[in-house]
């Protein structure tokens, strides 16, 4: 390995007036790149494997989420656009749908396009997807840290069962990864060097997480924002325009899916998508505020209310109403219930009985599911100790503070389930590199030390 100094660039070359301050040495690993394709081609090959043996005769089901992004991946294949995929294979009518958001059909249907149809070949697709996110996360951590923390993490990303379990699933978490691990990258590019251009990039993966999986949307206010206006040696006018382009390309990327949505395709206006308030009734129940399900969902629960309408729009505004009122109606109860919710969904609450809801209804398997949760403690205490080291070397850490506040919003909201965690899995594996990185260069340190005052002991004896 070579050394080399790694110098933090962290001015704006317009408003630059002091030195950039001198970071600790990082290690370069020779041929980076080469190593780099071989770790995620080593993590493709992993989540192909697991694909193959695990999931190849596995049914998506009759009415599940992995049934409904398949089938609406054929809907945009054939021409039908954004509709019901359950109605349109159950009674072959259009009805317009916007109960997901439209990142991940988008791709399956493109994958339908070219010919990969099947569940199966779906999978595989979305497994090479998947193995993309490898690459963006170890250049977010080499953004921060260097050559070393960039391998450590695309190896932990490879290898981090609650992301390949998800790459094999047909489910939005595995785009929304590899999403997450632009944004990471981009923000620690903008933190280094703030331009329009890098703003604009930042803003453009959180629009398309945003339209994956809609709690992204936060890291806008909660990330975005605080590295804006924390550029360092800028004028606030340039900070806030830096906002404002950030702003400029959400309402770009995301403003045509809702203009969309709000011209005449339902009654009632919505921002992302439709399905928040059905979702909320599943939690917000007499079985998920005590017993077995408490702080989960429950068959039994679900709207009661008025449900004889094509409407998407109608339907979620009463199944919001159903659940505000249950709420309400058991407010000294909600304590409880959102730890439990957040508990399950850091899985330090009911863990055995996570395991199980994790094989049974999110069909993830057990034993890949144990092998998720023995590699989730470790890989999440080093993520806190990466945190701490990023804080004391005056890193930003909004990203990945923004992302832990989404997925507890998402949680706390409707019911605690592992893959909603998926953002924060992505963004704790960067942390554990850079930790990982911390401790190697600590451990440099200390025998370097040691190896001189040995010098030192013998040129005295010798003299």
């Amino acid at each position: 390995m070579r050394i080399a100094d790694d110098r933090t660039d962290t001015t704006d070359p317009e408003t630059a007036s002091e030195p950039t301050p001198r970071r600790a040495r990082a290690y370069r690993i020779p041929h980076f790149s080469a190593w780099l394709t071989v770790v995620t081609l080593g993590g493709l090959a992993l989540r192909l494997t697991f694909t193959w043996f695990g999931r190849r005769h596995q049914p998506i089901g009759k009415l599940t989420d992995n049934r409904w992004y398949w089938a609406a991946g054929k809907m945009i294949a054939t021409g039908w656009g954004f509709g019901n995929p359950f109605v349109w294979g159950g009674q072959h009518r259009y009805v317009p749908s916007a109960g997901h958001p439209p990142v991940y059909p988008v791709f399956l249907g493109t994958l339908s396009w070219l010919g990969i149809e099947t569940p199966f070949e779906q999978r595989l697709g979305s497994c090479v997807l998947g193995a993309v996110a490898i690459v963006f996360l170890a250049l977010a951590a080499r953004e921060i840290a260097g050559d070393i923390a960039g391998m450590i993490a695309a190896v932990l990303a490879a290898l981090y069962a609650n992301l390949w379990i998800n790459d094999a699933a047909l489910l939005s978490e595995t785009p929304y990864v590899v999403l997450i691990s632009l944004f990471l990258w981009s923000a620690i590019r903008c933190w280094k060097r703030p331009t329009w251009g890098r703003f604009a990039w930042m803003s453009l993966w959180i629009g398309l997480a945003s339209l994956t999986r809609s709690e992204a949307i936060f890291l806008y206010p909660l990330a975005v924002v605080p590295i804006a206006l924390r550029i360092p040696n800028a004028s606030w006018s340039r900070r806030f325009k830096m906002v404002g382009v950030a702003a400029l390309t959400a309402a770009i990327v995301i403003g045509p899916w809702v203009i969309y949505n709000n011209t005449g395709r339902f009654k009632h206006h919505i921002f992302i998508v439709t399905g928040s308030g059905v979702a909320m009734t599943f939690g917000d129940c007499d079985a998920g505020y005590s017993g077995t399900y408490l702080g989960y969902w429950s068959w039994t629960c679900g709207i009661k209310g008025f449900q004889n309408t094509d409407d998407e729009t109608v339907l979620d505004t009463e199944a919001r109403k159903e659940a505000q009122h249950y709420v309400r109606t058991h407010l000294g109860e909600l304590p409880k219930v959102t730890a439990a919710r957040v508990g399950r969904l850091f899985q330090v609450y009911r863990v055995r009985q996570s395991i199980q809801f994790d094989t049974f209804f999110e069909r993830r398997g057990r034993w890949p599911s144990r092998i998720a949760l023995w590699q989730y403690y470790p890989i999440t205490l080093l993520a806190i100790a990466g945190a701490v080291v990023m804080w004391r070397r005056k890193l930003p850490i909004s990203p990945w503070v923004a992302l832990t506040i989404s997925v507890i919003v998402a949680a706390a909201l409707t019911f605690g389930v592992t893959r909603y965690r998926a953002g924060f899995d992505a963004a704790a594996v960067v942390l554990a590199a850079v930790a990982l990185d911390a401790a190697i260069r600590w451990t440099r340190r200390r025998l370097g030390a040691e190896n001189a005052d040995e010098g030192l002991t013998l040129g005295s004896a010798r003299s």
